[in-house]
């Protein structure tokens, strides 16, 4: 069972940014992360959320959800990184971010699979996330994340 306050604390500790955004990880479930945000942290001059903000959040996102997923399924001992990302901005965020990650089944079972077979081969898949504000989609993004053995 992953201690998500924990998870969050070591994260606060180690990546500083997360303090400055106010970012908030919310549940963790069925490799799905949710998470939040202010505006007020993450305001551009235009009166909606940067959008530096944006991808720093959606980034850390991605790293997070895999973090969790990989842990969560007895595979703690892992490097990820993001390999590769691509952010659609679609519609100005004027408040709160809501942020949710999510990992695909198949594909996460296949590399859980090799991980646990003792692959050392550096290993590509994806995440999905959305940043929504008032339930609406502001911003997507799909990134390819690398895991490995340490």
């Amino acid at each position: 069972m992953i201690d998500l306050s924990a998870f969050e604390a070591d994260c606060r500790r180690d990546i500083p940014l997360l303090d400055a955004m106010q970012l908030s990880l919310h549940s963790f479930d069925h490799l799905t992360l949710k998470l939040d945000a202010p505006l007020a942290p993450n305001i551009n001059n235009k009166g909606t959320a940067f959008g530096g903000s944006i991808a720093s959040i959606c980034l850390f996102a991605g790293w997070a959800v895999a973090t969790l997923a990989f842990t969560d399924h007895g595979i703690g001992n892992t490097e990820i990184v993001v390999y590769q990302s691509e952010m659609t901005f679609k519609r100005p965020a004027r408040g709160h971010l809501d942020v949710v990650a999510r990992l695909d089944p198949e594909e996460f079972e296949d590399r859980l699979a090799q991980l646990r077979q003792g692959n050392d081969e550096r290993l590509r898949f994806e995440v999905d996330i959305d940043l929504h504000h008032d339930g609406m989609c502001c911003a997507t993004m799909r990134g390819v994340y690398v895991v490995w053995l340490k």
